[in-house]
């Protein structure tokens, strides 16, 4: 949950909006462009970076993960070298359902629907509408 502490942390341009319910994990990682809106109880892991473009509407419980780690032969199947910094970007104008979860590294073009459940593991060309289980793009939408 975001604290007053935690909010001045966040990147937020004019209009942009996060939900306090949400939880974000590195703060200042985090950079809500103009008019972006985050919706309630999302989770968001910005330790390698997230940005959320203009315009951008995300839905409630989305998760976003921008690290993962190399996976090893140890017992621990993690890496001794720590984490992966994969930054997230997900472009102007996109709409992300309910319940999403983007993996790290993608990059959501401009204009993309993702729809409710999809899990985003590549990232999307622009202007489509992607659907689950695993975001593949269904349809060319039209743009100006």
């Amino acid at each position: 949950m975001l604290t007053k502490d935690m909010l001045h942390l966040i990147t937020i341009e004019e209009g942009a909006f996060i939900d306090p319910s949400c939880t974000v994990i590195d703060p200042h990682r985090l950079t809500l462009r103009k008019g972006a809106f985050v919706g309630p109880e999302g989770l968001i892991d910005a330790g390698g970076g997230v940005e959320i473009g203009e315009a951008v509407r995300i839905s409630y419980r989305c998760t976003i993960i921008s690290l993962t780690h190399h996976i090893t032969r140890s017992v621990w199947r993690r890496g001794v070298d720590g984490d992966r910094l994969r930054p997230v970007l997900i472009e102007r104008g996109c709409w992300v359902g309910a319940n999403v979860t983007i993996y790290p590294g993608v990059i959501v073009r401009e204009g993309c629907v993702i729809n409710a459940g999809s899990v985003v593991a590549k990232s999307t060309e622009a202007h489509g509408l992607y659907c689950p289980p695993y975001a593949v793009r269904i349809k060319d939408l039209e743009f100006e």
